[in-house]
């Protein structure tokens, strides 16, 4: 590894490189000078000249793979340079290898032979150019430059290429706090020139109160009559304390979630009391019972209805009526809330308030007796109040009941 044509390295057997033609025989008289691993000897010739006599008369011994270099000085004189073989290791790129050196041979003489490229920026754990001993090994680190960007500040880091995001990062300077997130896996390489951003984070929490509406809950009371309502217990609100986390990347909010809720004050349900008791009919007299049946007002009046002439108290089924109406009638079903606030159900019927007011006791029957519905309450508004002359809605169970009612004209008694 030296000019060329003045060093062998030798794999095999030993030989010699000169600039005469080896093993010849001069008649004359000359001096050696024989060089081993540096340290030099002379030896006095008369008219053999042959390199193995020169190094057997100086006394130096060689070995397979050994370097031998012979030349001639300008005075004349021989001159031979031994430079021993021995082993040592290359890593590089995943691989391990033992190559032959020879004294003097310096890491980077031995890398170049073994076709082994630095880059720019890449290392070896020894210096390049000096000489290597037996069985040194020659570790070279691949290394690639990654920027490192934190607080508005790019630094760019000469790092190893299965160094890690964490690694560099730190190698850099830069503090990196436990909220604080990185734009690559922290704990993996980083694949070749991408650069590494320190995102700063942070949180910030807000306590709000939030309303816990109440329920309304309905009971029902046998004291008092179907279709009477009362209040028993007012509701209240309750209160919520929501903690609502923000967090912020680089000063920015990205995303808010509620990390807590407690109740601080529970909601008080409004009780409704809801009238259960049906009302009792009187008993009648004979005289009453063989009363003259009020006036009927035709279909014609229904949208106005007038009382009947008598005003004078009468029976129907048992039940006392002050006086009675008689108009078309429909029917309908679905469930739900009335608009006087009871839950719909058979017996309480929709009617137009500013005729009959919410909560009037009602007897309701055909003309003929053949359909009776019964006992009902004035409990929901019609939706035919501004656009039909119909008298009242009853409340059915079913639609199949609504459909066989149908239209019919019924009379309607007002209870006492």
């Amino acid at each position: 590894m030296h000019k060329a044509g003045k060093t062998l390295i030798v794999l095999g057997t030993v030989f010699t490189v000169g600039l005469g033609t080896a093993g010849t025989v001069m008649a004359t008289t000359q001096n050696a000078v024989v060089t081993k691993d540096g340290q030099a000897k002379k030896v006095y010739m008369l008219t053999d000249n042959d390199t193995n006599n020169i190094l057997k008369t100086a006394g130096v011994k060689t070995s397979r793979g050994d370097m031998i270099l012979r030349s001639t000085s300008s005075q004349g004189n021989i001159e031979v340079n031994v430079r021993t073989a021995y082993p040592v290791v290359v890593k590089a790129d995943g691989t391990k290898k033992s190559v032959t050196a020879h004294y003097g041979d310096t890491a980077r003489d031995i890398l170049a032979a073994s076709g082994i490229i630095l880059g720019p920026v890449d290392t070896v754990n020894v210096p390049l150019n000096r000489p290597v001993e037996e069985n040194t090994q020659i570790r070279v680190i691949r290394n690639h430059i990654v920027t490192v960007k934190a607080d508005g500040v790019s630094t760019q880091v000469i790092a190893c290429t299965d160094a890690t995001a964490e690694q560099i990062v730190q190698k850099a300077g830069v503090t990196v706090k436990a909220d604080d997130e990185l734009s690559t896996a922290s704990n993996r390489p980083v694949a070749g020139n991408q650069p590494i951003t320190v995102n700063r984070v942070t949180y910030q929490d807000q306590v709000i109160s939030e309303a816990i509406p109440f329920k309304t809950v309905t009971q029902n009371d046998d004291t008092m009559l179907v279709g009477e309502t009362k209040v028993k217990t007012e509701g209240s609100e309750g209160q919520n304390k929501i903690v609502r986390r923000t967090k912020y990347i680089n000063g920015a909010a990205q995303e808010t979630t509620v990390v807590s809720t407690d109740v601080v004050k529970k909601a008080t349900d409004r009780v409704v009391l809801q009238g259960s008791k049906e009302p009792q009919p009187k008993e009648t007299t004979d005289t009453e019972e063989n009363a003259t049946e009020p006036p009927k007002v035709s279909s014609s009046d229904a949208a106005n209805p007038q009382p009947s002439s008598s005003s004078k108290s009468r029976q129907i089924d048992g039940y006392s009526y002050s006086r009675m109406l008689s108009g078309p009638c429909t029917a309908y079903t679905g469930g739900g809330v009335t608009a006087s606030g009871m839950s719909a159900a058979v017996g309480r019927v929709a009617v137009d308030p500013s005729v009959i007011p919410y909560g009037t006791h009602l007897y309701i029957t055909s003309a003929d007796g053949s359909y009776v519905y019964g006992y009902a309450v004035a409990a929901d508004t019609g939706g035919f109040v501004s656009n039909s002359s119909t008298m009242i809605d009853l409340y059915m169970s079913s639609k199949a009941e609504c459909s066989a009612f149908g239209r019919q004209t019924m009379n309607i008694y007002i209870l006492d």
